[in-house]
């Protein structure tokens, strides 16, 4: 079947793509919730319907009596909690009071400390979850073979906060080590499950906080799931922070206060923009230590910001596809112009351009025909297309993922199977796109599917290196895939990674180096590198006055 008779997946009614691999022949892992909760904010509620749903997982469920939060802090850290709290914004559905699964509110009460263990002891769990009491009762932890944690009372209130984040929140960390908060009850010390580097909001502690709950979903049945594979739990021991005493609080407010005015004031009438940034002849970027000078920067008309640059050389002429974001339609589109024969850019053409944002456009080759995968998170698919007027015209070819967010996937071929790169947003919740910190592999022998899961997904996480920052491209016998490091601010540099493994079961790799914006004077960023049809790309972030962001109007005839 060649590939314009290859017809796109209709996922109408489809289940979502798998992001794991399957283990067969391992028997379910045994899980007992003790639900002892007073309220149910929507993480709370979506991360225990998940566990109840998992096909790898066996559950039982049981009620204890509602355990009420104790430790609330200051008056002065409430009414500031009640403050942070208005700054949620999108955020806000992540601890908004949701109504639990009916599997929970339905589950027996055994009656007692006695009746639990009786009922929790003829059930043999693997693993106790106990929520709402942190810890648990002692005499129900060694009733579970492999783990026995607690999430406390605290946590399922709306106005928690995750303590564990406040010491780098307080000193203005750019990134901290963040997880789902658990007592280990059998150790007696505070765990994070799943843990990795996030970004840390700088002006509002809450959210933060609901940042890395609404991950909570997943850190948990990734935690399950790599006891029900016989692997050991990833977790971190951290501290039991506590909250801030009045004065505390006080001091807080201020220091945010100046925090904002900081940030804020070299912002003033002025707004971020991306431009594109080439460089042809000479060495190309060397990823141990690169170098961005000679790298001249191409500049978009007003109302206008270009990134992601990609370029694709196709029966003998040049083109660079990229990211066209307007700011009239706050959206994004793909554009693309042709070089000449001595790299000079043409004027830009939109190339594809629809009702949604779309950005990151991977240009590769199917049985010789072009075609861009292209981001387009809203929509929870990533689609390639296939070129119909190549450069200026393309039609959908078929969907290699679906129901997802997915961010900059990124095709390579390699040991005689195709990979696909992409960041997922594994979680119920929509945060706007900030914290897309886990990078998944996939393999397939044909660039439209059907994929697999890497057995180690996600097998990148952290703000300062999993989401991808453009092609792979290998030099001096490395296969390099640069990242972005947005721990910073989102995009602030790139990190050149060289894979030291990849096939079906294993995939490792290791920093080599960072490209920071400082290879031209007034830069803020850099997040995507791209190489070949002779040419270099970068894109570059800046602040510009924001009159820069407005097209210029039309004169009249």
């Amino acid at each position: 079947m060649s590939a314009s008779d290859r017809p796109a997946f209709d996922i109408a009614g489809s289940s979502p793509s798998a992001l794991y691999g399957m283990t067969p022949g391992r028997p379910k892992l045994r899980v007992t919730l003790v639900i002892s909760a007073c309220d149910w904010p929507a993480w709370l509620a979506e991360m225990l319907k998940g566990v109840l749903d998992a096909d790898f997982l066996d559950v039982q469920v049981l009620r204890d009596t509602p355990t009420p939060s104790r430790r609330r802090g200051s008056a002065a850290w409430r009414l500031y909690q009640r403050l942070d709290r208005a700054l949620l914004g999108e955020l806000e559905p992540v601890l908004a009071e949701s109504v639990p699964d009916p599997r929970l509110l339905s589950a027996p009460r055994p009656g007692g400390l006695d009746g639990l263990r009786s009922a929790i002891a003829a059930f043999t769990p693997d693993v106790l979850l106990c929520v709402g009491h942190s810890p648990a009762p002692v005499a129900l932890w060694p009733l579970a073979r492999r783990a026995a944690w607690s999430i406390s009372a605290e946590a399922c209130s709306q106005t928690f906060g995750l303590m564990h984040l406040l010491p780098a929140f307080l000193r203005g960390e750019t990134s901290a080590l963040s997880g789902l908060p658990v007592h280990d009850d059998r150790l007696g010390g505070a765990l994070l499950l799943d843990p990795a580097e996030v970004s840390i909001a700088q002006l509002s502690f809450i959210r933060n906080t609901a940042y890395q709950l609404q991950k909570a979903p997943a850190k948990l049945l990734r935690s399950l799931r790599r006891l029900q594979q016989g692997l050991p739990v990833a977790s971190a021991q951290t501290g039991d922070e506590r909250p801030p005493g009045t004065l505390a609080t006080i001091l807080l407010t201020a220091r945010l206060g100046l925090r904002s005015l900081l940030r804020r004031l070299p912002r003033l009438a002025r707004a971020e923009r991306w431009v594109l940034a080439a460089r042809a002849g000479g060495a190309a970027l060397d990823p141990i230590a690169p170098n961005g000078k000679g790298f001249e920067t191409l500049i978009p008309p007003d109302g206008w910001f270009w990134a992601d640059p990609f370029p694709w050389a196709h029966q003998g002429q040049r083109h660079v596809f990229f990211e066209a974001y307007s700011y009239a339609r706050a959206l994004g589109e793909i554009h693309v112009f042709t070089l000449n024969e001595h790299g000079t850019p043409s004027a830009s053409e939109p190339a594809i351009v629809q009702a949604h944002h779309l950005s990151y456009p991977f240009p590769f080759e199917v049985e010789g025909q072009p075609h861009l995968l292209v981001e387009c998170a809203a929509s929870r698919e990533l689609t390639a297309f296939r070129a119909v007027d190549y450069p200026r015209s393309w039609t959908p070819a078929a969907t290699l993922l679906q129901g997802w967010r997915i961010v900059d996937g990124t095709l390579t071929q390699h040991e005689g199977r195709w990979w696909l790169f992409a960041c997922v947003a594994e979680t119920p919740f929509d945060d706007g796109g900030r914290e897309f910190t886990e990078l998944f592999l996939f393999f397939a022998d044909h660039p439209f599917g059907p994929w697999q899961p890497h057995a180690q997904n996600p097998v990148v996480c952290g703000v300062s290196s999993a989401r991808p920052a453009g092609p792979l491209f290998r030099q001096d016998g490395r296969l390099i895939r640069p990242s972005q490091d947005s721990a910073a601010e989102y995009g602030h540099c790139m990190v050149f990674n060289e894979i030291v493994r990849m096939d079906t079961t294993h995939y490792e790799e290791r920093a080599l180096s960072t490209l920071n914006p400082d290879w031209a004077p007034g830069l803020r960023g850099c997040h995507t590198y791209s190489r070949g049809a002779g040419i270099e790309l970068l894109d570059a972030k800046m602040l510009v006055p924001a009159a820069r962001t407005r097209a210029k109007k039309l004169a009249s005839s």
